[in-house]
């Protein structure tokens, strides 16, 4: 727990920690607005742009959130290669030789840290969500429903993101490549092994966080209509074992060589 606690102070006492939580509210922010008020209209169009004060338009508002994930996962790998890149590493393991408790322990602090993500972009995405009720636009109830469907499946997807990140920067050490390949999986590779070969796409990270973000709406198992992703409990186990997976091989292998 002392090296729990090291690592959250690790957290308090950077600066890159604070940038990520600010870049965190200001796309929260950025998004929630232009989804709110992006053209809308009645036909074809009403599943992109609902009318403004239903439900699926509080629904829409509210997927901004999802942009947490990917910051949480920077937050992860910034946890594990950020002390290679500073060379802060040789202290921490002198104070703890045992390099599979300190991946242990930034396993931990890393995932506190990606609640604390998820928190504030749905702290920002709920004063947004009051300031357009308090406007005259949709009515409280509906809105505090839709943010209950949303709000948990993200903050439990943002927790398990970390620690996917603290995995693969334990595997890969440097930092620049463990944030590519972390964001490039996401965003390039996995669209395509989806539309290829679908079976094995849904369980690629980005897919089981997708699943995992619909864990109140989807806890019957429909999956919100989304027939290629897998239920929200595999996806949050299929997560998990990401990130364990590759905190492990990164402990045993690549944390095994030399620092200096």
């Amino acid at each position: 727990m002392r090296q729990v606690a090291a690592e959250l102070k690790k957290f308090r006492t950077i600066w890159s920690t604070w940038l990520l939580l600010g870049i965190t509210a200001f796309l929260v922010a950025a998004l929630t607005a232009v989804i709110a008020f992006a053209p809308h209209d009645r036909g074809a169009r009403e599943l992109l742009f609902p009318m403004r004060g239903t439900t699926r338009w509080f629904d829409s508002i509210f997927s901004s959130l999802t942009v947490s994930l990917t910051l949480a996962l920077v937050l992860g790998i910034l946890c594990m290669t950020g002390e290679y890149r500073h060379k802060t590493i040789t202290p921490t393991y002198l104070a703890q030789p045992r390099r599979g408790r300190v991946v242990v322990s930034k396993l931990l602090a890393s995932a506190l840290g990606g609640a604390v993500v998820a928190v504030v972009a749905g702290a920002v995405a709920l004063v947004f969500g009051f300031s357009v009720v308090g406007a005259g636009i949709g009515d409280s109830s509906r809105m505090l429903t839709e943010y209950r469907h949303v709000f948990p499946g993200v903050l439990a997807a943002a927790i398990l993101y970390a620690v996917y990140g603290v995995g693969l920067g334990a595997l890969l050490k440097n930092q620049v490549v463990a944030i590519v390949v972390g964001l490039g999986v996401t965003a390039i590779l996995e669209p395509i092994i989806v539309a290829v070969v679908p079976s094995v796409g849904r369980w690629l990270p980005g897919q089981v966080a997708q699943a995992l973000e619909s864990v109140t709406a989807n806890a019957n198992g429909l999956n919100n209509g989304i027939t290629h992703l897998v239920l929200w409990w595999q996806g949050g186990l299929a997560l998990l074992g990401y990130g364990i997976v590759l905190a492990a091989a990164g402990a045993f292998t690549t944390l095994r060589s030399d620092v200096t």
